[in-house]
């Protein structure tokens, strides 16, 4: 993400539209794909669903080591949209069917941090290293991806899958409608905790969006953007270092509402601060983002049956990203008409709002704290 838009307009001669329309299909892929893949990796197993998205990422990246038109960028984007469905829901869903099995299903946000921590620190690192790789040689950040998910593959083929019911491949459309009664009518806490952690992904992912152009708006030079990614991904890492720890001492409750605080005052500062040095508030959202994270993804785990973990977990994941559709624009169209600064403060607002009701709903719904 560090190089990608410079190698678009650079090398393929995109346009700031193809761009966004490129970003759309690998958009559209991944929400096309979110629940199914998740479905049939419920069914087919994890282990085999990880090799599988492995080797379609290697792919997608390889498309982009010989990639010199617009056609094969949106076939790449394409690929590598299908390939993140397959992962998002499963490898969580592993680890929570892993721990579980190990006698460590209290401890598993601590491992949601810890993985949570080592991804975002390898984001962060990846993007300082990016305009290294990139100016020896301009392809070389993408033959690496392909290394790198070669690698993925051959780790998930060592994996032994923990011992769990698979429901069968058959009458899929029947089981699809169980999931989904169960969801929105039959489990009431899954329903809530889903719910609240979908606002606070938005509340999160909102500002990633902006914050490039706030901070160049505000005077950053370019130069200054890389580490600012870098600064944002190490905070979103100390956040997760820091949950479980927060947790212990304040209780789910008490850091998620500590944390929707924080969030707050990340907005407020953005909107109100027009100095040089505003884009800094941005990083208690950061760390708010990973404070949540791992709290929010073991009480939703302790909701989902076993046997369609990685289903329900890619439902949530779609459902946020087919709300995003509609929100990103929304919010781009506000930004627009009445600029950054009082935009980012109705946002944070209207987040705040929806994160304490969220929160609300969930304690009242029994679905219970992570403790």
């Amino acid at each position: 993400m560090a190089i990608i838009t410079v190698f678009w307009k650079r090398e393929i001669g995109m346009s700031m539209t193809e761009i966004m329309v490129s970003q759309a299909c690998f958009g559209l892929a991944m929400a096309a794909f979110e629940f199914p893949s998740g479905y049939l990796a419920d069914r087919i197993g994890y282990r085999r669903t990880l090799i599988l998205a492995s080797l379609l990422m290697a792919g997608g990246w390889a498309v982009y080591c010989l990639t010199n038109s617009f056609a094969l960028v949106i076939g790449a984007e394409v690929v590598l949209g299908v390939a993140m469905s397959f992962v998002s829901g499963c490898d969580t869903a592993l680890l929570y069917e892993s721990v579980k099995q190990s006698g460590q299903e209290k401890r598993f946000s601590i491992w949601m941090g810890r993985y949570h921590i080592l991804g975002q620190t390898a984001e962060g690192t990846a993007a300082l290293a990016a305009g290294l790789l990139f100016a020896w040689w301009i392809r070389l950040p993408f033959l690496l991806e392909v290394g790198i998910w070669i690698l993925a593959a051959v780790i998930a083929a060592t994996m032994v899958e923990p011992a769990r019911d698979r429901p069968p491949l058959r009458d899929n459309w029947s089981q699809v409608r169980m999931m989904m009664r169960h969801v929105l009518f039959e489990n009431r806490s899954l329903r809530a905790v889903m719910g609240l952690a979908i606002v606070l992904g938005m509340s999160s992912f909102v500002p990633v969006w902006i914050i490039q152009i706030y901070a160049t708006d505000s005077g950053v030079p370019e130069a200054w953007l890389g580490p600012i990614w870098a600064a944002a991904n190490y905070t979103v890492a100390a956040g997760s270092f820091c949950s479980s720890r927060i947790s212990a001492w304040m209780g789910s409750y008490g850091t998620l509402s500590f944390g929707l605080l924080m969030m707050l005052v990340g907005y407020l500062g953005l909107g109100f601060s027009h100095a040089l040095f505003g884009f800094a508030f941005y990083f208690l959202i950061t760390f708010f983002r990973g404070l949540w994270y791992p709290i929010m993804h073991h009480a939703e785990q302790r909701q989902i049956p076993s046997t369609d973990r990685a289903g329900f977990v890619s439902l949530r994941s779609m459902t946020f990203r087919i709300l995003f559709m509609v929100v990103g624009p929304c919010v781009g169209l506000a930004i627009d008409g009445w600029g950054q600064h009082p935009v980012l403060i109705a946002l944070g607002i209207a987040f705040a709002a929806l994160c304490l009701n969220g929160l609300l709903v969930v304690r009242r719904s029994g679905a219970g704290a992570t403790e």
